[in-house]
């Protein structure tokens, strides 16, 4: 495979991250032929598609997304993706069954919120899907309040929310000595104090939009309705939801731990330490498919590209990981372990295993926070929070 260059690279996490605008289909078809296999990069296609009413298009690209999505284990963003397909074409019977038929047995069952959206039956599926309602927001946008009516329960498709606790919660907890600040909730989270369903609820907490975001939610009311029809719906929101932290001042629905970064590939530029057989340093570029603490797996691309005695298992190395943003890169040795080619659709491809050296204490907590999702991302919400907490914002309270 060709590798892509800086500026592709470049390109690519800018229409993540929605700095950068493609207005073109036929642009982001260029950008789609580097980076096919991309779930938030089809869903974006797709979302331009239709916005220009291209809709056979549309709904050929949000079904592509769906797919992708389910090979991620992203169940939730993989059913918004198929809403907007059948909101062009509505399904018949035997492709709404052929779906939950796909998504019980390849979706993802890690997590409660995995299973909540994959062991659903074809009815119960349904009847949740058709009710749930897609909400955009900018950053600033205040979601949630403390203290005012619950009518919906919330999961998160896309960016990212600050959740604060109540005045009186910080209080209590300035009295035990505990540090508190705001809890970043991410794709896959939920919020919404909806239980019990048969009574009114109030909000414990705030809820502002850091980033730009996209939500689906229910309401609360119409999910009472649907529980009682379907108790097995209860039942696997009950999974998620911990009630015995329901005090006002603990979150009650489980919060994502993210430790994959989906989407978000991770160059790595390898090169060969002088005497050990090679005449010269040669630098390789590839992309971690598979990162961790110990170690990584790389994508060197086409064995054409790859010099005959070069990378070969036992030799050293060094390597430069490069996280995507402008905080840092990590300067790392390591070791190969494993050296092989793998058959892809599109031709044979070189991956190699590295084991890591000893690291020190700074690359460790760097890569550490890298391989959570944190660093960079954590950095720059945590400024887009401190912006939208100052006396200017009046609109948006501080808290955990």
């Amino acid at each position: 495979m060709n590798m892509p260059d800086d500026h592709q690279y470049s390109i690519m996490q800018r229409v993540l991250d929605g700095t950068l605008t493609v207005d073109s289909t036929d642009e982001f078809k260029e950008i789609l032929k580097i980076y096919p296999d991309d779930p938030l990069l089809q869903r974006k296609y797709a979302d331009l598609l239709l916005e220009q009413s291209q809709l056979d298009e549309a709904m050929a690209a949000f079904h592509r997304a769906s797919q992708l999505f389910i090979d991620q284990g992203m169940n939730l963003q993989a059913i918004v993706a198929k809403i907007l397909q059948w909101s062009i074409r509505k399904p018949t019977h035997e492709e709404g069954q052929q779906y939950q038929r796909l998504l019980s047995q390849k979706g993802a069952q890690q997590t409660p919120l995995q299973r909540f959206w994959a062991n659903m039956s074809y009815a119960e599926l349904v009847t949740i899907m058709l009710r749930l309602v897609r909400v955009r927001l900018s950053t600033g946008n205040q979601i949630a309040c403390v203290d005012e009516p619950v009518n919906d329960i919330y999961f998160v498709v896309s960016g990212t929310l600050a959740e604060t606790i109540s005045p009186e919660c910080q209080m209590e907890a300035t009295k035990a000595g505990v540090e508190t600040e705001p809890m970043l909730l991410g794709p896959n989270d939920i919020f919404g104090n909806i239980f019990p369903l048969n009574q009114p609820t109030l909000s414990y907490t705030n809820v502002v939009a850091v980033t730009e975001v996209e939500l689906v939610r229910i309401d609360k009311t119409v999910l009472h309705s649907a529980c009682l029809k379907f108790p097995n719906i209860a039942n696997l929101l009950l999974e998620i939801y911990k009630p015995e932290n329901v005090n006002k001042c603990d979150r009650a629905w489980q919060t994502v731990r993210r430790s994959i970064r989906f989407g978000v590939p991770t160059k790595v530029e390898i090169t060969v330490p002088a005497g050990q057989g090679a005449e010269a340093d040669p630098l390789h570029t590839g992309i971690a498919v598979d990162l961790s603490l110990g170690g990584v797996c790389v994508d060197l691309g086409s064995p054409s590209d790859m010099p005959a005695q070069d990378l070969i298992k036992g030799r050293s190395v060094q390597l430069v990981l490069d996280l995507l943003n402008e905080v840092a890169t990590v300067d790392l040795t390591g070791k190969i372990v494993w050296h092989r080619e793998q058959k892809t659709d599109k031709g044979a491809t070189v991956l190699i295993g590295i084991r890591f050296d000893a690291m020190n204490a700074t690359d460790r907590e760097l890569l550490a926070e890298y391989c959570s999702g944190s660093i960079g991302e954590q950095n720059l919400l945590w400024s887009l929070w401190d912006s939208l907490v100052k006396p200017d914002n009046p609109g948006t309270q501080n808290g955990r």
